[in-house]
């Protein structure tokens, strides 16, 4: 690699985020065929859901790894580097490997008539490519946004799974839970069984049996815990493919409840990103003492989105500090505070940067005995990851891999 070609090839990526989001197959169809259509080298497992679905995708990825198979992983958005978004036996690729696969994806991209992929769009074709090249066994593919018109569509499933429906992305997806059903359900394909996870709403139920008839299969879940549901769904699915059912260890900081060590305190990771989610992770600090550390990326209605936080039993202290990262510029720290000072009452610590702000969230946090807790934000949650990699001198790829390797 020449010297500034990395930076080259990041900041070409960079620029894809600029081409925003897009809703539709034909770009990504025609960049497979450009390169190969690498994604029919492997058949893979495709999931979709409002919630729940990155957990489903790691808990497969591990049954898989146990079961002796190199397992990919595809998931988004990814929290402390892109890499992530393509996981290989439960680890991101390299930053050489995936800037290798940029380099075609980008070179693919130039043949006349040229066209401009989305962010997500290249690290998808990326992705595919680092599966192919790599001769995984089977791959994990969580759907981005929606389903029926979401890149993802394009692999060779073998296999469907639909986790939670509920309203996010309703100005996109549809503005009724039947609406968004139907776009999460398009990821069915003719006489491939399609596992949904049980919903209550009749009418999301008749909207997914609508184009998914009889492949569409109802999995009802012993627990409501989120884990816990993914670690049975996985289970299910594993067994239609003929994996053997065992236990496995998922630890993915920030999107399953894996708690991390900060100066010897308890740090929990919440990349929550809609209320029915975050209201879920709260809900298991409920009542345990603990640490508030907040910061949001701008939103429509801020006072909506503070409001999950009114409930304070349990809250030693909360703490608001500033995000960088995303589309959206962070929300000011004032603003912010204002915000959980009218939703609960209380008046958080302000402190701008984020790694200072977990150090005085722990340092609170030993004073107390208790734990700290990080939400608000996906683009947060990466912040706080990459600093405890870095004051603890560890390659952040250990602290982001999703589970053990296979045997």
């Amino acid at each position: 690699m020449h010297p500034g070609e990395e930076d080259d090839i990041r900041g070409w990526l960079a620029g894809r985020i600029g081409a925003g989001v897009r809703l539709g197959l034909s770009t990504c169809s025609e960049m497979l065929d450009r390169l190969g259509n690498p994604q029919s080298d492997f058949p893979s497992v495709h999931v979709a859901g409002t919630n729940g679905k990155g957990s489903l995708c790691a808990h497969l990825s591990a049954l898989g790894s146990r079961n002796g198979e190199l397992v990919g992983l595809f998931t988004s958005p990814h929290l402390a580097m892109v890499e992530e978004r393509a996981r290989i036996d439960g680890r991101p690729i390299s930053e050489a490997s995936f800037d290798r696969f940029l380099e075609e994806v980008r070179a693919a991209s130039s043949i006349e008539p040229a066209i401009q992929p989305t962010y997500f769009e290249t690290t998808f074709l990326a992705s595919m490519l680092a599966f192919s090249r790599s001769g995984v066994d089977r791959a994990i593919i969580e759907t981005g946004l929606g389903g029926r018109l979401d890149s993802t569509r394009l692999v060779e499933a073998d296999i469907c799974a639909i986790t939670t429906i509920s309203m996010d992305h309703a100005e996109i997806l549809g503005d009724s839970l039947t609406k968004i059903a139907t776009e999460k359900a398009g990821i069915h394909r003719p006489g491939i069984p399609m596992i949904c996870l049980h919903h209550d709403d009749e009418g999301v139920r008749k909207a997914i049996e609508g184009i998914a008839g009889g492949d569409a299969i109802w999995f009802s879940p012993e627990s409501q815990d989120a884990q816990e549901v993914a670690k049975q769904m996985s289970l299910e699915i594993g067994g239609r493919i003929g994996w053997e059912g065992m236990d496995v260890d998922v630890t993915w900081h920030g999107r399953t409840y894996s708690p991390m060590s900060w100066s010897g305190t308890s740090l929990h990771l919440s990349a929550a990103h809609n209320p029915e989610s975050i209201s879920h992770d709260l809900s298991r600090i409920e009542g345990s003492e603990h640490v508030l550390l907040l910061g949001m990326t701008q939103k429509e209605d801020l006072s909506e989105s503070t409001s999950l936080f009114s409930n304070s039993d349990g809250r030693i202290r909360t703490i608001v500090t500033e995000v960088n990262g995303g589309r959206r510029p962070t929300v000011p720290i004032a603003d912010l505070a204002d915000a959980i000072h009218e939703a609960s009452g209380e008046d958080p610590l302000l402190v701008p940067e984020p790694s200072d702000a977990m150090e005085v969230a722990s340092e609170i946090a030993r004073e107390q005995g208790c734990s700290v807790f990080v939400s608000g934000s996906v683009y947060l949650v990466g912040q706080i990851i990459k600093a405890h990699s870095s004051r603890e001198g560890m390659d952040i790829r250990d602290l982001l891999v999703a589970h053990p390797p296979r045997d």
